[in-house]
């Protein structure tokens, strides 16, 4: 597993880009929009560092009910060689809340989200 970057939720593209361009951070690509997830993403680098902000369409309410909350920084997310067989050692440990998914902000390869105990989310990549 290789850490590859932290999920940040947003209501506004602009003016969080605009923070983030203080730190030295710049807009990779445009938005990409994901009607699978139900989510627009805007991802910034900073060198290697990478950050993802996920703006949740109206009808995804489990993350605009963590807007609401002001959870910004929501999600770590790892790439894994093989999706399949991580969820199946670590699933125990975790509640799978979305299942493998084609996410189109990695050209189509399959990501899922788990949730820890203490309700903090982390996504897998098929690298």
């Amino acid at each position: 597993m290789k850490f590859h970057h932290i999920g940040y939720l947003v209501n506004n593209f602009n003016s969080v880009i605009k923070e983030f361009k203080k730190f030295n951070y710049k807009k990779k690509k445009s938005i990409i929009t994901d009607n699978t997830l139900k989510v627009q993403i805007q991802f910034l680098t900073n060198g290697d560092n990478i950050i993802e902000l996920v703006k949740p369409h109206k009808k995804n309410i489990g993350l605009i009910g963590l807007l609401k909350k002001k959870n910004y920084a929501y999600h770590f997310a790892y790439k894994v060689k093989n999706l399949d067989k991580t969820l199946a050692k670590i699933q125990k440990n975790f509640k799978i809340i979305v299942n493998p998914s084609p996410a189109k902000a990695f050209n189509n390869k399959k990501v899922a989200f788990l949730k820890m105990k203490n309700g903090f989310i982390i996504e897998l990549i098929q690298s």
